[in-house]
């Protein structure tokens, strides 16, 4: 009996310090929440006395995503070529860190460390257009921009894509003849990275803000609202074969978008 009457009791322990603990955490995430709430109060009053229009609930509660170091992925890169090159593409190492690779159909394709490549490729009979929405699908680019004529000569876009998150600075370029895939240039990111420690705690949406506003009134760039702010990434890679991911937040106003390094606090524009 003095045992089950013990193990109730220590049930009972442990459920109030659970409630304890529970309450705490409950308590903490409302003065988070209260917070974010007076300092969005507070950017919204400070963007319009400068004739800006910004709406606190468009402002993130949430963290800026971790930072990633990634190093070249060749299996990624050899998958790239065949895509437009064909199965088993040759492989030569030119020096340099500089791979190519050659296709049975006369297309080459280069390789850089730090990401950059390009490809050319002349794909008789298949559809442009059609390869390049499967490339982006099946390589994490956003859906392509076309830019074409009537004859659907031209050029199409598309960012790279990371965790799903956009990565502006690391592009892709798609040249088309006639609807003819003649040329791809772009970055290529590896698709996994370990996480990447900063000396201090990333920008929050509501620094990041800040530092817009103060290189707005520096540069008198011409900004009458904020409409949207989202997380994002920025590439920074050399000629090593490694590269980093920095999260940014991504600020879209009237009339452009600008990018705020959640370590630097640089404030950089398309």
């Amino acid at each position: 009996m003095d045992r089950y009457r013990l193990k109730n009791i220590i049930i009972i322990i442990l459920l109030l310090v659970n409630g304890f603990l529970l309450g705490v955490l409950s308590m903490r995430q409302t003065s988070v929440n209260a917070s974010h709430r007076q300092t969005a109060e507070q950017l919204v009053e400070l963007f319009a006395a400068d004739g800006m229009t910004l709406r606190a609930e468009d402002i993130p509660a949430k963290a800026a995503p971790a930072g990633q170091s990634l190093t070249r992925d060749m299996g990624r890169e050899r998958e790239v070529a065949a895509f437009f090159l064909g199965k088993n593409p040759i492989r030569a190492d030119q020096g340099g860190e500089i791979y190519s690779y050659t296709g049975d159909s006369g297309g080459a394709a280069q390789f850089r460390a730090g990401g950059s490549f390009d490809i050319a490729c002349v794909l008789s009979g298949a559809d442009g257009a059609g390869l390049v929405r499967d490339f982006c699908q099946k390589f994490s680019y956003s859906e392509p921009v076309f830019v074409l004529d009537e004859e659907g000569s031209g050029t199409a876009s598309a960012v790279c894509r990371y965790n799903k998150l956009p990565v502006p600075n690391c592009t892709i370029t798609f040249t088309l003849d006639r609807g003819t895939l003649l040329a791809v240039s772009g970055t290529l990111l590896p698709e996994k990275g370990a996480e990447l420690s900063f000396d201090q705690e990333p920008l929050s949406a509501a620094a990041a803000l800040t530092a817009f506003q103060k290189m707005r009134r520096e540069r008198q760039a011409a900004v009458s609202s904020v409409t949207e702010i989202t997380s994002c990434y920025e590439l920074q890679s050399s000629t090593s074969a490694t590269m980093s991911l920095v999260p940014a937040w991504c600020i879209t106003t009237d009339t452009g978008k600008y990018y705020v390094n959640c370590s630097s606090s640089e404030v950089t524009s398309d």
